[in-house]
């Protein structure tokens, strides 16, 4: 059996499915809370909930800066840029789920290894999440986001093959590990924010010395392309 279905993997992958499952039990109990401003709404005044509306389909485009770090006591945390674009599908106002691509840097130092150099690994990422609208302006989500290597360096490495930094294959590899964090609007469709994110490689390092785990925080700002504020227009008939 390949190593990608190793005893560790498959057990990582479960715990993650769990923590999945348990976090949409979450926020489907804090979703149901909420709605009792609209049955409160409904049971004092007459009419339709003026603010009783949103857009099913949003779509956003986000930069961030990632800081990173292993979980080796001999590396240093460093920063990464990062883009993403994110589809949003909403089932109310309060409640909905995201799917997107990004593209990922992790930067992190070696002290007192390989002459104190530095790794930067880029992934191709693709994060998958529940989102909770406690209002209009603000959103918390949680999900789990696959990262898929692209290119691994070191700052002092030299490839015998190409005579470049790129490490050997091997060395690192695809990762995936689940994010939390929340947006917060604050002009128009402007949105700041800050995630959690922690990343395990989907197979073993074939030299230990090399981190597989690393965890840390991302600080974002982007875009939505519909302004959550303005009413959907209505299709005529």
């Amino acid at each position: 059996m390949p190593d990608i279905f190793n005893k560790d993997l498959l057990m990582y992958i479960r715990k993650m499915i769990r923590l999945y499952f348990f976090l949409i039990l979450i926020f489907k109990i804090s979703f149901s809370y909420s709605q009792g401003d609209k049955n409160l709404y409904k049971q004092y005044r007459t009419g339709p909930d003026p603010d009783n509306f949103f857009h099913k389909w949003n779509y956003s485009l986000s930069g961030k800066l990632n800081f990173m770090n292993s979980d080796q006591d001999y590396t240093k945390i460093g920063m990464g840029k990062g883009l993403a674009v994110v589809v949003q599908r909403l089932s109310s106002k309060s409640f909905g789920f995201s799917l997107g691509i990004e593209f990922n840097e992790i930067n992190y130092k070696y002290e007192g290894y390989f002459n104190d150099s530095k790794d930067n690994l880029e992934y191709l990422s693709v994060p998958f999440s529940i989102r909770l609208y406690p209002n209009r302006k603000l959103f918390i989500e949680a999900g789990i986001k696959y990262h898929y290597l692209l290119s691994a360096k070191n700052s002092q490495n030299i490839n015998p093959l190409d005579n470049s930094n790129n490490y050997l294959d091997g060395l690192f590899n695809n990762s995936i590990g689940p994010f939390i964090g929340f947006e917060y609007q604050v002009w128009k469709r402007l949105c700041v924010g800050i995630h959690y994110q922690y990343l395990k490689s989907t197979k073993k390092n074939q030299i230990e010395i090399y981190p597989n785990i690393f965890n840390g925080v991302s600080l974002k700002i982007g875009t939505f392309l519909k302004n959550p504020y303005n009413r959907p227009k209505e299709k005529l008939n």
